[in-house]
């Protein structure tokens, strides 16, 4: 089984370019991605979001990437919008202050970031190769952590999963008792009322009886036996299986509420309570899981 959360980085060079791509990944119903890219990789988002979802079923992927490309020294170009701003600041002194504005062409030329060096020219294929590589890369080093972290949480299921099977035999010993118990009590009272007097023994029998057939729990106790051999054979053989694990757990916490209402007995409504502790245990690290 597979964690949900973990984090990646990979990286990946070539002819001077440099990409590295890192992913963090929390807990969702669902595969959510969040992908923040410079302006020069915006075309490879979609590719980027193939790749991840080939290989990840659910969780929130956040998507982050640094991008570093060799200049091109003989080409520049003019950014307008930093040469704007600049321009209407010093409009703005001037009209503030009442000093001169006697920004020139060539000294607004001389202001860091109006005027770039272009970035050499690369094909699209090239850079998608470099954000295959990179990406490939992050999403091992994820699904390792994801892989460590899972089998801990799986190992600590496991060992809830024993012990909600060891109450659920504890509850199966005591549910037979009940019904003798009952006899012997019902008995006991019915005597005490007649003052030793005989009484239908007939009668008696019918009613405890119905009362066994009342406060049954063998049909429940066999579905959570059953249950939890499912939990284990779906934990020991199925990699992304947290949704139906999560529906899986919905059952057992039914069959528990269902024997807490049926027993009518107080040793085994305090199993009750220890029962459903754990599979409440369960479900919470369930939410963690692929």
């Amino acid at each position: 089984m597979f964690s949900m959360t973990g984090y990646g980085r990979g990286e990946s060079e070539q002819n001077g370019r440099t990409l590295v791509v890192e992913l963090k990944s929390v807990n969702h119903r669902f595969l959510d991605l969040g992908v923040k890219l410079p302006r020069a990789l915006l075309f490879a988002e979609d590719h980027i979001k193939k790749l991840i979802s080939s290989r990840v079923s659910r969780g929130h992927i956040d998507v982050f990437t640094t991008y570093s490309a060799p200049k091109d020294q003989g080409v520049l170009s003019l950014n307008k919008a930093v040469a704007e701003s600049y321009v209407q600041m010093g409009k703005e002194l001037s009209a503030a202050f009442g000093v001169k504005d006697d920004l020139t062409a060539s000294s607004l030329l001389r202001v860091q970031g109006v005027v770039e060096e272009g970035v050499a020219s690369v094909s699209e294929e090239e850079v998608l190769a470099l954000v295959t590589e990179a990406t490939n890369r992050a999403l091992d080093s994820l699904l390792k952590m994801r892989d460590t972290e899972g089998k801990a949480i799986t190992a600590d299921i496991l060992s809830k999963l024993d012990e909600v099977e060891r109450l659920t035999g504890v509850i199966e010993t005591r549910a037979p008792m009940v019904a003798a118990e009952y006899k012997t009590r019902l008995g006991e009272m019915v005597r005490e009322a007649l003052s030793g007097a005989d009484y239908d023994e007939t009668r008696l029998l019918t009613e405890v009886a119905l009362f066994a057939d009342k406060c049954a729990i063998d049909e429940e106790l066999a579905r959570l036996h059953a249950h939890i051999g499912h939990y284990r054979k779906i934990l020991s053989t199925e990699p992304t299986a947290g949704r139906k694990l999560d529906f899986l757990t919905q059952e057992l916490n039914r069959e528990a509420n269902t024997i807490g209402s049926k027993a009518n007995d107080a040793a085994i409504a305090e199993n009750v309570v220890l029962l459903k502790c754990e599979i409440e245990k369960i479900r919470e690290q369930i939410q963690n899981l692929e």
